[in-house]
């Protein structure tokens, strides 16, 4: 209950300190963005930053542009496209948050920031699917948590969704979100959609200095804290890979001989090594502080999660997939899930000796299969043209920028 009531709280007193800034009017031509807040994270990132980049793209000129992030220092190559930045829970930032037409935020300050009724708030949500329950929808769920919930629903103006089953299950039911929703899918999975991945896989092996016979398996675990012990052996994992001594499904690309294997390890954003998940080995390439999660997706060419929603985006890859879950019964009862974790359409492993059998065992057509009849069963919204339907809809809002002649928003 300790930070729903907390947020409750604190949205109270902001109304009361803010309200002085409210008799400020609304730029029509101003917007602002924001991502997660808190823990390890690029501010700069995930669905806001892509419909950012659409809008400098094909609208040059015509928005003025602001992030709120929580460096100002980190992102000066934002301030040389133009853009102003201002630091959260700032002044400054509280007068920005009033003061834009539209706000573009993937959760945060949509669960408590009082925005007035002539914005438009945008809530591109930051996961695809619907896979593990949100915080609100736990069986659990106390009465501030549900508070803050309502709060959130009634403070956004238009939801994105990346599927049926996350609009019915996530967004009405567990939020009692009763406003418009677009089914349009997800912003940062546009260019994974449309296959358009080979940049975006570039900057992540010229980053981490890839070989070019070398091939990624990106470990992503989600949020928890566990008392199962989770532990992935990556020497083990490298040498079981490097014994197949060929992509999983026997494959190899022609000309680029036996692959050498690099382990990378993203944690969630908030966890600690004392949540009870541990990567052990000598080999582990962090990339935790690299700012784009689709970017490490387009590089890696093996992907090992567990409960994250990061399984959506990948399946656009039809790349080998695999879920490391030892503590499945414990994150089960704890959090649950709108899908249940046997339709999920990759392969589970409890412990280390399975993970390796699994992935000996992958079988590239049936894998894509699968993967299909998944996005089939939860109803996909996902056409890769999310951020030009979210660009028309800003156009409309604001009265501010030229359609285009290439194809409807």
């Amino acid at each position: 209950m300790g930070q729903a009531l907390i947020k409750i709280i604190f949205s109270m007193l902001v109304r009361i300190f803010t309200f002085p800034i409210r008799i400020l009017p609304v730029k029509r031509n101003q917007i602002l963005f924001t991502g997660l807040t808190g823990g390890r994270v690029y501010d700069y990132s995930c669905n806001p930053r892509y419909i950012y980049e659409y809008l400098r793209e094909q609208f040059p000129g015509q928005f003025a542009y602001v992030w709120a992030v929580s460096d100002i220092d980190k992102y000066v190559f934002l301030k040389e496209e133009g853009v102003r930045l201002v630091r959260h829970f700032t002044v400054s930032s509280f007068a920005v948050l009033l003061t834009s037409k539209v706000i573009v935020t993937n959760g945060s300050y949509a669960p408590w920031f009082p925005f007035r009724k002539k914005q438009y708030v945008i809530n591109t949500w930051h996961g695809g699917g619907a896979y593990k329950q949100v915080e609100n929808g736990r069986p659990d769920t106390n009465w501030a948590t549900r508070k803050r919930a309502e709060f959130c629903a009634n403070n956004i103006d238009l939801f994105l969704a990346s599927c049926r089953m996350q609009e019915e299950k996530m967004i009405r039911e567990t939020y009692g979100y009763k406003g418009e929703v677009l089914k349009a899918g997800t912003p940062r999975n546009d260019k994974l959609v449309r296959g358009e991945i080979k940049e975006m896989a570039e900057k992540v092996r010229n980053r981490y200095a890839i070989p070019e016979n070398g091939r990624i398996v990106l470990y992503a675990p989600t949020y928890r804290k566990s008392r199962h012990p989770v532990k992935m052996d990556s020497d083990y994992l490298l040498q079981q890979l490097e014994q197949m001594g060929s992509l999983p499904g026997g494959k190899n690309d022609e000309g680029k001989g036996k692959p050498e294997w690099f382990f990378f390890c993203r944690y969630h954003r908030y966890q600690d090594e004392d949540d009870g998940i541990r990567v052990t080995g000598e080999h582990v390439i962090d990339v935790a502080d690299y700012p784009d999660m689709q970017e490490l997706l387009c590089a890696a060419d093996m992907l090992i999660t567990d409960y994250s929603s990061c399984i959506w985006d990948y399946g656009f890859l039809a790349r080998p997939c695999f879920l490391y879950v030892p503590d499945k019964e414990e994150y089960t009862a704890k959090t649950g899930f709108y899908t249940d974790l046997g339709q999920w359409p990759f392969d589970q492993a409890k412990s280390m000796e399975t993970l390796a059998e699994n992935i000996r065992n992958y079988d590239a057509e049936l894998a894509v299969e699968r993967i299909a009849a998944h996005f089939e069963k939860l109803g996909s919204y996902e056409k890769g043209n999310c951020c030009r339907v979210v660009a028309g809809r800003i156009v409309e809002v604001t009265g501010i920028g030229e359609k285009r002649d290439e194809g409807e928003y």
